[in-house]
């Protein structure tokens, strides 16, 4: 019976070892920066080009998250080292940290919220010369908050031209603008070309959506939201001005 009971316990202890994954190590922006200083890893960059030249993090290489070739080159990385990944919102390198974990790499570093946040942080980043950066919808932070007062009803989506989920809803938000032109104002803003506005609301992710009543913030929704509940939330605020104004 004792010897059973062992071996029992034996084969637990190994389905045990066996079963663990490698799990990705996610880090804030100032620790991701600590690393990388301390450590001789690799630092990647997975935005694209235009993204990486507008402003990268000091000594990091660049793989186009989005190109054919981008599993291929990135399996090429040595296994021996620590590899630190980095995009704008955590997403993309995550998800190119969970294809090198996938792959027999162990030494996997995110930076969870990207360089977003790292700017938040006012850490360093490079511009390259002869970079063009993305002007289209671009938002100054004074004409933002006389933008939220310019009418009763004003609902904005920040989104970033790179972000899947972002030009998913593109089609959503430009027929809810046209559908409730008459009573809700609504704004596409792009965080790549108002970076000093999203380093002030301290935003650090896409798509970030929100509303105001009467220059009140009233809803926020960070990622994307259904026509169902867009509708909702427009239809309710239209009835509590239109209760408002007859009060």
């Amino acid at each position: 019976m004792i010897k059973t009971h062992l071996i029992i316990k034996l084969l637990l202890i190994s389905m045990s070892i066996f079963g663990q994954k490698e799990i990705i190590s996610q880090v804030d922006a100032l620790e991701f920066d600590r690393l990388v200083k301390q450590n001789n890893g690799i630092l990647l960059d997975v935005r694209t080009n235009s993204e990486f030249n507008n402003g990268h993090i000091a000594n990091s290489g660049n793989l186009n998250f989005y190109s054919l070739s981008f599993r291929k080159k990135l399996s090429l990385l040595p296994r021996d080292q620590a590899i630190y990944l980095y995009c704008n919102t955590g997403y993309r390198s995550e998800k190119a940290a969970e294809f090198l974990l996938n792959n027999g790499y162990s030494n996997v570093y995110n930076l969870e919220h990207g360089i977003m946040e790292w700017d938040l942080e006012e850490l360093p980043v490079i511009v390259e010369p002869g970079a063009r950066p993305d002007l289209d919808n671009k938002m100054e932070t004074e004409r933002y908050y006389a933008l939220i007062k310019s009418d009763p009803l004003v609902f904005i989506d920040f989104y970033a031209p790179w972000c899947g989920p972002c030009r998913k809803m593109m089609p959503l938000i430009d027929s809810l603008k046209v559908e409730y032109l008459e009573d809700i104002h609504v704004v596409k803003i792009n965080v790549d070309a108002s970076k000093k506005l999203i380093k002030h609301l301290k935003l650090i992710g896409v798509p970030y959506l929100a509303f105001y009543n009467k220059g009140e913030l009233v809803y926020t929704q960070n990622g994307a939201a259904t026509r169902a509940e867009l509708t909702n939330l427009f239809q309710t605020n239209i009835l509590k001005q239109g209760l408002s104004a007859i009060h």
